[in-house]
């Protein structure tokens, strides 16, 4: 791995070391949240957590024609939060602020421009 990071609320610490139990990232490591990982010497999977299902959904429409960015931005947060789901333009999670957080990443770290639609309850 080439980079372990601690994290503090919105601030990451760079560390050396992880050891059995602790909690850390990773980048550019093909894995989910939740993910068990080990040195390959032994076979221990831990059991999955809970995820309630999504109480909210909304409509999302990307603005540009960059259709590329916005798939690989939904695959990515499907992937990395467990509550998180995408439909075809139907994106669901735990609240309208979760959803809205969802939007401006897709704004930020991808350069898609996109419109949410009105919030559904589950």
């Amino acid at each position: 791995m080439s980079r372990l990071i601690k994290m503090h609320s919105n601030e990451m610490e760079d560390i050396e070391a992880i050891y059995p139990g602790d909690i850390f990232c990773t980048f550019g490591v093909p894995c989910n949240t939740g993910d068990t990982i080990t040195d390959g010497s032994s076979k221990i999977r831990m059991n999955k957590m809970y995820v309630p299902p999504p109480v909210m959904s909304m409509s999302i429409r990307h603005k540009d024609k960059d259709r590329k960015n916005f798939a690989k931005a939904m695959e990515k947060f499907t992937r990395e939060d467990p509550t998180f789901s995408c439909g075809e333009t139907i994106i669901k999670g735990m609240g309208e602020l979760h959803l809205e957080i969802y939007s401006e990443r897709l704004k930020r770290e991808f350069n898609v421009e996109n419109e949410l639609g009105e919030p559904q309850v589950n």
